[in-house]
């Protein structure tokens, strides 16, 4: 069942927020102001001062209703929300735009119109559902749900939208719920697109054959990140509940552990954030007036140390690699996996649609160009 859905926070919620931010007790600081024991007090501050006086939620709240907001029942009885966005060609593709942690569908307000209305006559028609335990769709109230059968849903909504063949593109846990969707639905899924290519190297080979010094430098970006901004995926895949009690409650809680990944994930020693400070509050107002942040955790403690499937896909694949992602694999280490089709690199890092929407939409349309299928 599929029925339009307009979001509206009421106002008591936006005021509740706001008295949860006055009586905030601030915790002590060493800082040498590289960020090195997590996010940076005085930027804090800085940001949820706009955040109790600037910001302007309505704003961000009328976006995601003109982008299209509608949820739909699956099977299951779990409602998902998503955004559809239509392109006025009769020949429009069907895209799937998977999120991930701590994203939400508001990632794609800025790539949405790009790919609906086209370039050199392709043009897609845009769905993007919020994973369950996400901001408007359902909590899962019973263990189970990773990315294997989030991938599940996600292809019931499309074929319920009426769309049985279709591209499918994701970052973060979306890299593996696309991945998941390609390996179970090869009559549905045609091609996938990934800005966070997931692949390791081969068991029993030589990890460095086929490497380049540029991909090597790939490699250690993401061994640096295990070393010091590991700790978010600790807990979260081991004791979701226990952040939870802290995170739900605690407004500016909830703020330094989203923006400390929206500043870590720059790879940039400064007080900048990789997208500005208003869209990065509309995510975290939107984790915290649903409830989801420990729910949105929870995927994390349900797909264990990677939540992704080793076995190796036929459908075309493209990965655009940002030189600042968490993770970027050699094309050898993804060969064994994916059918490249595409194989590109750009400045910018894990945010890519909101980072570089131009570029990311790009990428998809020249991968588009090179498959079989207009």
């Amino acid at each position: 069942m599929i029925r339009a859905f307009e979001i509206f926070i009421p106002d008591e919620k936006i005021e509740l927020l706001n008295q949860k931010i006055d009586l905030t007790r601030w915790p002590d600081e060493i800082n040498d102001d590289r960020w090195r024991l997590g996010t940076k007090k005085s930027f804090l501050e800085d940001a949820v001062r706009t955040w109790r006086n600037d910001f302007r939620w309505r704003e961000h709240e009328e976006k995601l209703n003109q982008a299209g907001s509608f949820k739909y029942k699956t099977q299951s009885g779990l409602e998902l929300h998503y955004l559809h966005q239509t392109s006025s060609s009769k020949n429009a593709i069907p895209l799937l735009l998977t999120h991930g942690w701590p994203g939400s569908v508001q990632e794609f307000l800025k790539i949405i119109p790009l790919l609906t209305k086209g370039r050199e006559g392709i043009e897609f028609n845009v769905v993007c559902p919020a994973i369950p335990g996400y901001g408007f769709s359902d909590k899962p109230t019973e263990l189970g749900m990773n990315s294997e059968e989030v991938a599940k849903l996600e292809n019931e909504l499309m074929l319920g939208l009426g769309y049985s063949k279709y591209i499918a593109q994701g970052g973060d846990w979306g890299a593996t719920i696309t991945k998941w969707i390609a390996e179970l639905f090869p009559e549905n899924c045609m091609a996938i697109h990934l800005n966070l290519v997931l692949a390791f190297p081969p068991e029993g080979g030589d990890p460095m054959e086929g490497v380049t010094l540029e991909e090597v430098k790939g490699m250690e970006n993401f061994q640096k990140y295990q070393e010091t901004g590991f700790g978010y995926f600790a807990i979260q895949s081991t004791k979701p509940q226990t952040l939870g009690y802290g995170l739900n409650d605690s407004p500016v809680g909830l703020a330094a552990w989203i923006i400390e990944k929206f500043h870590g994930w720059a790879a940039k020693e400064s007080d900048q954030l990789v997208v500005p400070l208003d869209e990065v509050l509309a995510i975290i107002s939107l984790y915290w007036f649903t409830e989801s942040i420990t729910s949105s955790a929870r995927l994390y403690y349900e797909n264990g140390p990677i939540g992704f499937s080793f076995n190796k896909i036929s459908q075309p694949m493209a990965g655009a690699i940002f030189e600042n992602e968490i993770a970027r694999p050699p094309r050898a280490h993804a060969e064994k996996i994916y059918n490249i089709a595409q194989w590109n690199q750009y400045p910018g890092g894990h945010f890519a649609a909101l980072e570089n929407p131009d570029i990311l939409a790009g990428d998809i349309f020249s991968f588009v160009k090179k498959l079989d299928i207009l």
